[in-house]
């Protein structure tokens, strides 16, 4: 396999998506921001990783923070108003 032939974006975004991951917790807008946003910005070095792993598009792939993000806000919404779900 040539070096070339590398898929270079796939690879940048899985090390980039768990770079990510891992370092966002120590960063400063960890005790500035509420926890249910942190979790929202959580899903997006997970689909990174996911994009990394897998040979499906990247539009595909973008639903799966998308949708993550998504259940997490509605979830931080119910919270707020007063449901107890989980």
């Amino acid at each position: 396999m040539q070096f070339s032939a590398w898929r270079w974006n796939r690879i940048l975004a899985f090390f980039g998506g768990f770079g990510l991951f891992v370092f966002a917790p120590w960063s400063a807008l960890s005790p500035a921001l509420p926890a249910w946003t942190i979790d929202v910005l959580r899903s997006v070095p997970f689909g990174l990783c996911v994009y990394g792993f897998t040979e499906q598009p990247r539009n595909v792939i973008a639903m799966v923070p998308a949708g993550t993000a998504l259940g997490i806000g509605i979830l931080a919404l119910y919270r707020a108003f007063g449901f107890g779900l989980f």
